[in-house]
């Protein structure tokens, strides 16, 4: 690698041809190496990556010559100035510059959006950590020209930053926050058919994964993808942070356009599913993985009087998409067990959305998909429907697909790929659409007028499974998992011990 402010020529042709695995190596190694990672943990030090990142990009590309020249979204000469500083000068330019950049965007300046949602209430180290911070920017950001990197490859790794990152996003308990696999988000856009034209939304976005996934589907097609194309929300600030910088980066989305990422409560937001400053969002696609458990108020009748019963964040968020989707819209929405076949507004949203929605696919997914442990889910897949002048329920037959018998995974031992859904795809779309669907040991279908007669419309079906295909882990999964919980319990007694002086 080459040193020296800017690189020259031959660091150009280096960081051009940079792999993803190769960027997120290097800065991993800095940080086990060159920073006191017990009091910078690694989403703090993942958030300092983007700061960094958009500054220097966002100088470099001013720095272009002719056309390819862009106006600077943060204040002139604010990257040379960072590069140039350390100790207290660095933290005290740094914070004031991540103040002026996180203030609202100013009316007639839609430039600074994206930057607003980047860095509002961002907060540089401490500033006894000023020293490790220098090194940061003096050795690995400042000496080379990140433009240069295929977006593709900068884009992947700072994804895979961002899940090297599980264990301190899954203590995120306030807002419920865990990472969904990549896999499995590829695999939904896939099943969802998003091609340019559509329009995504995820009014739960976390670290906006599911955004970029069908991003990538949508590119693979022909077809002009403009920076509507995506669009999220997220009530926890640091993950809005984090997924609009995983989105510029990924997409190559350019710094001045509008955030693709809003900071709120979509649950209180009547009428829209996302809501963007510059425009109400019309979306034809909704993914979604809502926290399971969270600390935050739900809303209540007096701010959502369109729904149609009150419960926990699952059920909300599932009805939530359910009644604001325009009609024709398709969504895939993760919800766990409970919300299959527990009673109250569990039951009471189950039956409408059977009545409001053509509610074709259930996949149930393996156990041991998620870092947080315990966790069992699904998705639902449905397209929002036009009421029927008879009264009839929009959803004709249920079809439940059984990934889960015989399947265990881990995200260390044993992670899921999307070879492991491939079968999922092949019945799930057959060639002549839904209805050459065909029935087999794992893919059912079921009345809906059948489950609507039921008492609480239980959609907790397994029943057909062969006696051979039951719900437990082959024994080297259950050794494989005991072994990842009692490492994880060996890093929380380490970090009590470290805590003692």
């Amino acid at each position: 690698m080459a040193n020296g402010y800017g690189g020259g020529a031959a660091a150009n042709r280096e960081e051009a041809s940079w792999a993803s695995e190769d960027i997120t190596n290097r800065l991993w190694r800095f940080y086990r190496e060159r920073t006191s990672t017990r009091a910078v943990t690694k989403l703090a030090f993942v958030e300092h990556i983007a700061y960094l990142l958009f500054l220097k990009l966002d100088h470099e590309r001013s720095q272009r010559g002719g056309r390819l020249s862009t106006k600077p979204v943060a204040p002139a000469g604010a990257w040379p100035r960072i590069a140039g500083l350390s100790g207290d000068e660095l933290h005290s330019e740094l914070r004031a510059l991540m103040d002026e950049l996180g203030k609202p965007s100013p009316q007639g300046a839609p430039e600074r959006e994206t930057a607003s949602v980047l860095f509002r209430d961002a907060q540089p180290w401490n500033v006894e950590r000023m020293s490790e911070l220098s090194r940061l920017i003096v050795e690995e950001i400042a000496p080379y020209r990140w433009s240069t990197v295929a977006r593709g490859e900068l884009g992947r790794a700072f994804d895979r930053l961002i899940a090297d990152c599980r264990d301190d996003i899954d203590t995120k308990i306030d807002t419920g926050q865990t990472l969904t696999p990549r896999p499995i988000l590829t695999v939904v856009a896939k099943a969802l058919a998003v091609r340019p034209g559509d329009v995504v939304i995820d009014p739960a976005c976390g670290t906006g994964s599911a955004l970029l996934a069908a991003q990538r589907i949508m590119a693979a097609h022909e077809g002009h993808i403009g920076p509507e194309a995506i669009a999220g929300a997220d009530l926890d600030a640091q993950m809005c942070r984090l997924a609009t910088m995983n989105i510029l980066l990924g997409t190559g989305r350019p710094f001045h356009a509008p955030a693709p990422i809003r900071q709120g409560d979509s649950l209180l937001a009547q009428g829209t599913a996302v809501r963007r400053s510059d425009s109400t969002i019309v979306p034809t696609v909704a993914i979604c993985n809502p926290p399971f458990k969270s600390n935050s108020t739900p809303p209540n009748a007096d701010l959502r009087t369109d729904f149609w019963s009150f419960g926990d964040f699952p059920t909300n968020f599932l009805q939530h998409i359910a009644i604001t989707l325009p009609i024709g819209a398709r969504a895939a929405v993760f919800v766990p067990d409970g919300v299959l076949f527990g009673n109250g507004a569990a039951a009471t949203i189950r039956q409408r959305l059977l009545q409001n929605c053509d509610v074709h696919t259930l996949l149930r997914l393996p156990t041991g998909l998620f870092h947080r442990k315990g966790v069992k889910a699904n998705i639902l897949f449905f397209a929002k429907a036009a009421p029927k002048p008879s009264g009839e329920p929009a959803t004709r037959t249920l079809w439940v697909y059984d990934a889960r018998s015989d399947t265990h995974h881990t995200d260390t031992g044993n992670p899921v790929t999307e070879a492991d859904f491939a079968d999922f795809l092949a019945a799930y779309r057959p060639d002549g659409g839904f209805s050459a669907r065909t029935e087999s040991d794992r893919f059912r279908p079921y009345e809906a007028s059948e489950l609507l007669d039921q008492v609480g419309t239980n959609l907790d079906l397994y029943a057909h499974l062969k006696p051979d295909l039951l719900e437990f882990e082959p024994p080297r999964d259950i050794a494989l998992r005991i072994a990842d919980e009692l490492g994880a319990a060996q890093r929380h007694f380490k970090a009590v011990a470290d805590a003692f002086k």
